[in-house]
């Protein structure tokens, strides 16, 4: 995975806050617990998972397709960045996960027709118990693209 398509930390940082802010919100009466929450994810490390996956390119194309058609959303909503050229794709969204999905974490798809590989890299925050919530982000998106971790 390259680093040109992948937003700075700053950025990740602040959306992730906004995401777990929106669930303190409701869980609590008048949407109170928004900003505590908000306030405490700014603080919380955030965690990096990522994973490079070899595949023909059958299969990238199967994948691009079923994106471009809006039928792989299982693992959550992505929106597809324009490239600079056709020889890398570049997919950005969020997905729960963590226990009980609940945690969000923001992914980074990259599928580069070059290599025949497909890069996931899932960023999520975690607090004093772990729950490997970008792990486990990285390992539901490979499962929703039916992706093993060997294709050739």
């Amino acid at each position: 995975m390259t680093g040109h398509d992948i937003p700075a930390d700053p950025e990740i940082d602040s959306i992730l806050a906004e995401l777990l802010g929106g669930l303190g919100a409701k869980s609590t009466v008048f949407g109170a617990g928004g900003y505590g929450a908000k306030w405490s994810a700014k603080r919380l490390k955030t965690e990096t998972a990522q994973e490079v996956i070899e595949v023909a390119p059958a299969e990238q194309r199967r994948i691009l397709a079923e994106w471009a058609a809006g039928t792989s959303g299982a693992a959550g909503s992505f929106d597809r960045l324009d490239s600079r050229d056709d020889a890398v794709v570049t997919l950005r969204g969020v997905v729960g996960s963590g226990v009980g999905s609940l945690n969000p974490a923001y992914v980074i798809i990259i599928v580069d027709v070059l290599t025949s590989t497909i890069g996931i890299a899932a960023h999520a925050k975690e607090g004093l118990i772990k729950q490997r919530t970008a792990q486990k982000a990285v390992a539901k998106v490979r499962s929703s693209l039916e992706l093993q971790r060997d294709q050739r």
